[in-house]
């Protein structure tokens, strides 16, 4: 079994997947409870991130209205957690860009509907059963791109604890008389 599993991850001596962080989220974790080598890679990160020129607050001149609205919220709570900069503003911006779409064809869909439309010949509008309404599918679009950039920028649950910096963990009086304080699952974050 170990033979076919190697021959699958290699090809011709090659790995194809990445051997040495194979299915771990990466961390920016600088605590004690990390390996040495893993803190001292996260802190020459953090520093090389602190050295990085700082995103700006207002929003591009091509964003036009939900991306603008979006962007100005976005942003101030990406700069409390201290990982957005001026290099990820393409990510940004494509992010506040697909959420404009996205909100354009929401709203075209609830007043169209999700089939789409034709006119008959005295101009009163029919609908079309047998076709989606094309905003349908740009929506789903904008809907995927947003969830894909938003892995990106830290904007899940999942992205944005695999990034934060663990506060000192307290332990409750009663968590110290039950004893759990003592088990250790590794699911500090």
């Amino acid at each position: 079994m170990l033979l076919v599993y190697h021959k699958l991850l290699t090809k011709g001596g090659v790995y194809l997947a990445n051997k040495r962080n194979a299915g771990r989220k990466r961390t920016t974790r600088t605590d004690e409870s990390l390996r040495a080598d893993r803190r001292e890679r996260n802190l020459e990160f953090q520093e090389k991130q602190n050295e990085l020129t700082e995103l700006q607050d207002t929003p591009p001149y091509h964003l036009k209205g939900s991306g603008v609205t979006m962007w100005k919220k976005i942003v101030p709570e990406l700069r409390k957690l201290g990982t957005i900069k001026q290099i990820d503003t393409v990510n940004l911006e494509a992010f506040c860009s697909s959420y404009a779409t996205y909100i354009v064809a929401e709203k075209e869909i609830s007043e169209n509907g999700i089939f789409a439309y034709n006119f008959d010949d005295e101009g009163n509008k029919t609908t079309d059963f047998s076709k989606k309404n094309p905003a349908y599918s740009i929506m789903n679009d904008s809907i995927k791109t947003l969830k894909s950039l938003a892995v990106d920028l830290g904007l899940s649950f999942d992205s944005r604890s695999g990034q934060l910096v663990p506060s000192d963990n307290v332990v409750s009086e009663s968590d110290k008389k039950s004893g759990l304080w003592a088990v250790n699952f590794g699911a500090e974050i």
